[in-house]
């Protein structure tokens, strides 16, 4: 036991009775002949008021004071009847008066002195407490908030994660031939939503019937030429040049009988004219839901897109000379796949963003070489435009990236167009998001409202 556990306060009882008791032998040691030690001044008692009340307090010490004076005045009369001498209470308190008043005011000033100290320790103990109580409560918000904070960031490195599946998906479909393309779509869809029987056809002109090109599953149902009168779900789907479902066509007034067809969409080219056509049969019970529908027809229209390009679909684009098969897009089919990206967003609320890149002020001589920089950056799947503006730019859509994405981008395209030094002008960056405006419209209008179209 350290010394402070040893001094500290106890029992008042106890710490009284052992003040009395040191004082009461060490008179009877020292000076037996004079109790309570009258004729010392101060006299030692005054320990027992100063000690107790500087410990517990006002009520303590002037209780401690009216002690000190009983038990000295016991003491007196103990002496007395010893020596066989008269003793009377009034001659012996008349004979030192001040000494028990003065124990009583020693015990109640050193309480009060006790209080005075101890207020401010109080305080500060009291205010210490609270603080400490709210460290404690910040503590646990802290811990709170540091759990939602790692669930958000599961939740949102899981969603990145399908977008970012969904987005590599995607990509690789523009790497394939026009005869290998229907069969990656089939098995890209079969990886997302689960199909069990499908196939994708080729759309003829007029009535002609449909051909196949690639099945999943079993062809039972998927014969390999597909008359559109075969199928309502088709036919409509052909008239609508969008996705249709079985449900839609019961739905009507004189539903069809034995309908093996359960959704049927388009794969459209720029134009909205059908190019193929995908005709699912069997689809697991759980995944014919709304959500599976619109990412089927999210995938069409991507793959629709995929397959025009595929297709060298002309009056699109142009090839730009010195990179290979990469393309500059014109304004109106870059206003086409914003269209595209609106659809992604509006149905999953997949993010895509707008990259503008210029060089506000330069002469339009310029525009060849930035396109070769800048081209340099730009993956396979994103798509880079002319958009007519009257300096030199580039505008690219990258569909189904958010911000972390685009961030990156563009800062590969500063690094890329610094490197390429010197300019007459300083890069100017702008990124759009979606979200932020109404539709594939808006952006366009706030894109030509960062860098005005050339005159013509």
């Amino acid at each position: 036991m350290s010394l402070r556990d040893a001094l500290r306060p106890k029992s008042i009882a106890l710490d009284a009775a052992l003040v009395a008791a040191g004082l009461v032998g060490a008179n009877l040691i020292f000076d037996r002949a004079h109790p309570g030690w009258t004729d010392l001044n101060p006299s030692p008692y005054f320990l027992l008021p100063l000690i107790l009340g500087g410990r517990y307090g006002f009520v303590t010490g002037v209780l401690c004071g009216l002690s000190a004076s009983v038990l000295i005045l016991a003491q007196q009369r103990l002496f007395a009847a010893s020596l066989e001498a008269p003793w009377s209470l009034s001659r012996t308190l008349a004979a030192s008066p001040y000494l028990h008043l003065s124990l009583v005011f020693v015990g109640g000033i050193a309480g009060e002195l006790f209080g005075w100290f101890r207020r401010e320790r109080a305080q500060t103990e009291a205010q210490m407490e609270k603080l400490t109580t709210s460290v404690r409560r910040l503590d646990s918000d802290v811990r709170y908030l540091r759990g939602v904070k790692d669930e958000l960031d599961r939740v949102v490195a899981s969603r990145d994660g399908e977008v970012s599946a969904l987005d590599t998906e995607l990509r690789r479909l523009y790497a394939c031939s026009v005869e290998d393309l229907p069969s990656e779509v089939l098995q890209f869809l079969k990886r997302q939503v689960r199909l069990a029987d499908a196939a994708i056809y080729a759309v003829g002109d007029g009535d002609a019937p449909l051909l196949r090109l690639a099945f999943i599953g079993r062809d039972q149902h998927l014969p390999a030429l597909l008359a559109r009168t075969e199928s309502p779900v088709v036919r409509l789907s052909l008239d609508r040049a969008s996705l249709v479902t079985l449900p839609e066509v019961l739905q009507q007034r004189d539903p069809p009988a034995h309908e093996r067809v359960l959704i049927a969409a388009p794969l459209s080219d720029a134009d909205g004219r059908p190019r193929a056509l995908l005709v699912v049969t069997g689809l697991p019970f759980i995944s014919f839901t709304t959500q599976s529908t619109n990412l089927v027809a999210l995938i069409c229209d991507w793959a629709g897109e995929a397959l025009d390009l595929a297709s060298a679909a002309t009056g699109r684009y142009r090839v730009v000379t010195g990179r290979g098969a990469q393309r500059i897009f014109t304004r109106t089919h870059f206003q086409h796949l914003l269209v595209l990206a609106f659809q992604a967003h509006e149905r999953h609320r997949l993010p895509s963003s707008v990259v503008l890149l210029s060089l506000p002020g330069a002469p339009a001589a310029e525009q060849s070489r930035f396109e070769t920089v800048l081209l340099g950056i730009v993956r396979t799947g994103d798509y880079a435009a002319e958009l007519g503006h009257a300096h030199p730019h580039i505008a690219v859509l990258l569909p189904l990236v958010g911000e972390r994405g685009s961030s990156i981008f563009i800062e590969r395209c500063r690094q890329a167009v610094n490197n390429a030094a010197p300019w007459p002008v300083a890069l100017a960056i702008h990124r759009l998001e979606f979200g932020r405006s109404g539709d594939a419209a808006a952006v366009m209008v706030e894109l030509d409202a960062l860098s005005p179209v050339a005159s013509s």
